[in-house]
């Protein structure tokens, strides 16, 4: 196997797992690695490159790091998330990166990792993912980056990044399945027992968050929204914000950046995914109490926002019983 040098980058408030998850696909395998596939030696040599003593996520510190200098002779850089990841980064750190990308380095961030990029000045023009709680400040720090906010992990060539913390294994074994072939990342899946490939992307994650209604329109937003199981028409809504139809959906985009069936349609797949994981209801009535009226109508809103169907979702969102008794020998 051609062998890597890796150069993982640890600053202040790094994240644990993610550190852990990079360290752990492309450095020293542990010995039950060998009951899957007969290795001597990964096929990456890993460096940890920081400050001398460097404060976690978690609040212990990680010692003996490579000097900064070192990220810049890499053939990958990898930059795990950070607890603060719109802060200023050290110069020397985003200098390094940036001359790494210069050099041919392939760079790897992960979750919050892409602000590092960022500030490294690699992104412009490219497509790029974050954590999708993150992607409104992301979008306003780097504006010429191409984000791809609902993708679990995007590969650009040379600039390769994933979502939220678990989607770092998913890119991890990318990079493996790039390098050395299905195979390889398939045995490194199995000690990690993941996936190689998980389907669909972050959206079926995402989480809508709290959004302050102080508009001309929200009492109209707020009737809507505690009636959304309720059929109603843009004409109905009009009557009751004092408007004609037409002022009502040029005011509502002015406001909420949205058409009124748009932000309608959206509100109700909130309450459906509410109720599949929340409740026993089947699909059919998931429909009805959340007002599409009918499933398929639930199921072509649900794929668009979430990228995945309301009966997967449910699978992946609400736990299964634990059997209640050992199974007989």
């Amino acid at each position: 196997m051609e062998r890597h040098r890796v150069a993982i980058v640890v600053l202040g408030g790094t994240f644990v797992l993610d550190l852990a998850i990079a360290v752990q696909a492309f450095g020293r395998r542990p010995s039950v690695f060998a009951k899957i596939r007969d290795e001597p030696e990964a096929p990456y040599d890993v460096v940890l490159c920081g400050s001398a003593s460097v404060p976690t996520s978690l609040g212990f510190t990680i010692g003996d790091l490579q000097p900064v200098e070192a990220i810049a002779g890499a053939d990958i850089v990898v930059v795990p998330g950070l607890e603060a990841p719109s802060a200023p980064q050290d110069p020397a750190v985003l200098s390094a990166v940036a001359a790494a990308a210069a050099a041919g380095a392939r760079l790897v961030s992960l979750c919050a990792g892409a602000f590092v990029l960022g500030q490294a000045g690699v992104v412009d023009g490219r497509r790029v993912t974050t954590h999708w709680a993150l992607a409104d400040e992301f979008r306003t720090a780097f504006p010429r980056a191409h984000l791809m906010e609902h993708e679990m992990y995007v590969d650009d060539g040379q600039i390769l990044s994933s979502g939220g913390m678990l989607a770092a294994a998913d890119l991890c074994l990318h990079v493996l399945r790039k390098d050395h072939g299905q195979a390889y990342a398939n045995d490194v899946s199995r000690l990690l027992i993941s996936p190689p490939h998980r389907s669909g992307g972050q959206a079926q994650y995402a989480k809508a968050l709290p959004r302050p209604m102080s508009g001309s329109l929200s009492p109209v937003l707020e009737w809507v929204a505690g009636n959304i199981a309720e059929a109603m028409t843009l004409k109905e809504i009009a009557t009751r914000a004092s408007i004609s139809p037409r002022t009502l959906e040029r005011r509502f985009r002015a406001e909420t950046g949205d058409s009124v069936a748009g932000w309608i349609a959206r509100r109700r797949v909130e309450r459906a995914r509410e109720l599949l994981e929340d409740s026993d209801l089947s699909v059919t009535q998931v429909a009805h109490a959340a007002g599409f009226g009918s499933t398929q109508s639930l199921r072509r809103h649900f794929l668009t926002e979430t990228g995945t169907s309301p009966r997967n979702y449910r699978d992946t969102f609400r736990s299964k019983p634990a059997p209640d008794r050992a199974p007989q020998p």
